[in-house]
């Protein structure tokens, strides 16, 4: 059996994000010395759900902080990212992180559909297009030439 650990530091007073995102830095630490084998890490807009704002560097910071527990990305909202940067991204963090990051992929909650609209899209489009936002995101962690003619892309 495993065992992770999920963050969802939420914060309604901006003037205490420092102080919470430097304790859940504290938290990656400990989490990691008590020999959990997961952190996972939401991603969530707008609302301070998850006071670090940005999943991705979010999961830098504690790859930085940790050096054996695994980092989850749980999940990332495909349709609030292009596929090929976040591939770049994610790419990046993984060898940041040595070879430790899972990434979870969907496409949201119809309960925050508020986070399509502040980024521009809807929950009906973000649908439509994560199959091929996945499939993209696949092909370009692998070393084969490949190409697309989808507008996930764009």
């Amino acid at each position: 059996m495993r065992f992770g650990h999920f963050f969802y530091p939420m914060t309604l007073d901006a003037t205490r994000d420092y102080q919470t995102i430097t304790d859940c830095i504290a938290e990656a630490e400990l989490v990691e010395q008590l020999g959990f084998d997961a952190i996972w890490i939401a991603e969530h807009h707008f609302t301070g759900e998850t006071v670090y704002g940005d999943a991705l560097v979010f999961a830098a910071a504690i790859a930085v902080k940790t050096q054996r527990v695994l980092l989850g990305l749980g999940v990332v909202e495909m349709a609030l990212h292009n596929p090929v940067q976040l591939a770049i991204q994610t790419a990046l963090l993984d060898n940041l992180s040595r070879g430790r990051l899972i990434v979870g992929t969907g496409r949201g909650s119809n309960y925050n559909a508020y986070e399509y609209i502040g980024f521009g899209t809807t929950l009906a489009e973000g649908l439509k297009r994560l199959p091929e936002a996945e499939d993209l995101l696949v092909k370009a962690w692998t070393p084969r030439p490949w190409s697309t003619t989808g507008t996930t892309g764009k």
